[in-house]
C-alpha cells in the first residue's frame, strides 16, 4: 500500500472528535457524492479482507498519540524524577500526544524514553455552544436549549493514510479531502463547523516506516485481528452514526468497542494494516472502517 500524510488547518471549532473511522466514513461519502456510488460499491467490494483505504486519527502538526507503555514501578519512577515525580507523572498522564523524534521510536519505548518528548501545551481550544432542539420528525425547533462541546484547533493537524493505489489514485484523494475540507467535517458541518484547508500533501516521515520489529504502535482507532494481539492499550466504547442521506432515516448504528490510538500490540506478521471491518450498520455494503496504520517499535513487554 502506498503511504499519505495530508496536514490541514481548521479555519472553524470541530464538533466529532478526528478518530480514524469518523475520517473514513465522511470520505466514503464524499467519495460517493463526487465519483458516484458505483465506485463507492467497486471500491467496497472485498473490503472486509482487503481495504482500499485506512486512515489514522487527527493528530497535532509532527506528533502522534502517546502510546500506552507498561508502567513503571514507583521506586524507579521517584529515583528518575525526585521530589517532583508526583507533578510529572501527572502531566505524562494527562498527556495525549507525543513529538515524533528517532530518540524514542527506534530505542525501546518506555515511560522514561517518552516523557522530554510529550506535548504538554495545549493544542486546542475547547468551549461549550449552546444550541436549539429540533425536532427530527418535524424538523422543528422546539423550546429548550442544550449545550454541545466543541473545540478550535491552534495548531495544523496531521492525518495519515495508507490506501491501494489499484483501487484508488491520490488525485482522487487529494480531491475529496478538498472537497471535505471546503464543507466541513463532522457533525454541524452544515453550519460551518469543521471547515480547513490543506496545507500540504507529503509521503510518510522515514522514521514511521521502518518494518522491523514485531510490536507496533496503532495510529488508529481500532479492534485487534487474527494477525495481531494486544499488550498494552484503553478501549472506548463508539457510538457510530450514519452521515450523508442516512441521517434521514435510522441515523445511529450499533456501538462497537475500539481500542484507542497510541495502543500497542504485538504481532508475527509484518503487514501495512491491521484490523478488520465491522459491520456496525443495519443497512447493506455499510462498514465501520477498524483498520489501524502501525508504526513498528521496541517496547518492553
Amino acid at each position: 500500500m502506498q503511504s499519505l500524510k495530508i496536514t490541514v488547518e481548521f479555519k472553524s471549532p470541530v464538533g466529532s472528535e478526528l478518530q480514524s473511522d469518523t475520517i473514513f466514513g465522511q470520505f466514503a461519502w464524499e467519495l460517493r457524492y463526487i465519483f458516484g456510488e458505483d465506485k463507492l460499491k467497486e471500491v467496497l467490494e472485498d473490503f472486509e479482507t482487503s481495504p482500499f483505504i485506512v486512515f489514522s486519527d487527527g493528530f497535532p502538526e509532527g506528533s502522534i498519540a502517546v502510546p500506552f507503555v507498561k508502567p513503571q514501578k514507583y521506586d524507579k519512577i521517584k529515583a528518575r524524577f525526585g521530589n517532583e515525580y508526583y507533578i510529572r507523572m501527572k502531566n505524562i498522564k494527562k498527556a495525549r500526544y507525543v513529538r515524533l523524534d528517532d530518540n524514542w521510536l527506534h530505542e525501546k519505548v518506555d515511560l522514561f524514553s517518552l516523557e522530554q518528548f510529550i506535548i504538554e501545551e495545549p493544542v486546542f481550544k475547547s468551549f461549550v455552544g449552546i444550541k436549539n432542539s429540533v425536532n427530527r420528525i418535524s424538523s422543528t425547533t422546539e423550546e429548550g436549549l442544550y449545550t454541545a462541546q466543541e473545540k478550535f484547533f491552534m495548531v495544523n493537524v496531521d492525518i495519515y493514510a495508507k490506501y491501494d493505489d489499484k483501487k484508488i489514485k491520490r488525485k482522487d484523494i487529494e480531491q475529496i479531502f478538498e472537497s471535505i475540507g471546503k464543507f466541513g467535517f463532522g457533525k454541524d458541518k452544515s453550519s460551518g463547523k469543521g471547515r480547513f484547508r490543506i496545507v500540504k500533501y507529503e509521503d510518510f516521515p522515514k522514521i514511521l516506516e521502518k518494518k522491523d520489529k514485531k510490536t507496533f504502535i496503532s495510529l488508529s482507532s481500532g479492534i485487534p485481528c487474527k494477525d495481531c494481539n494486544i499488550l498494552f492499550g484503553k478501549t472506548f466504547t463508539k457510538f457510530g452514526k450514519h452521515g450523508g442521506d442516512l441521517i434521514f432515516g435510522n441515523p445511529f448504528k450499533n456501538p462497537a468497542i475500539l481500542f484507542k490510538s497510541g495502543s500497542i500490540f504485538e504481532t508475527d506478521k509484518i503487514k501495512d494494516v491491521y484490523g478488520s471491518a465491522l459491520k456496525t450498520s443495519n443497512y447493506d455494503g455499510h462498514y465501520q472502517n477498524s483498520y489501524m496504520i502501525p508504526v513498528f517499535v521496541d517496547v518492553e513487554e
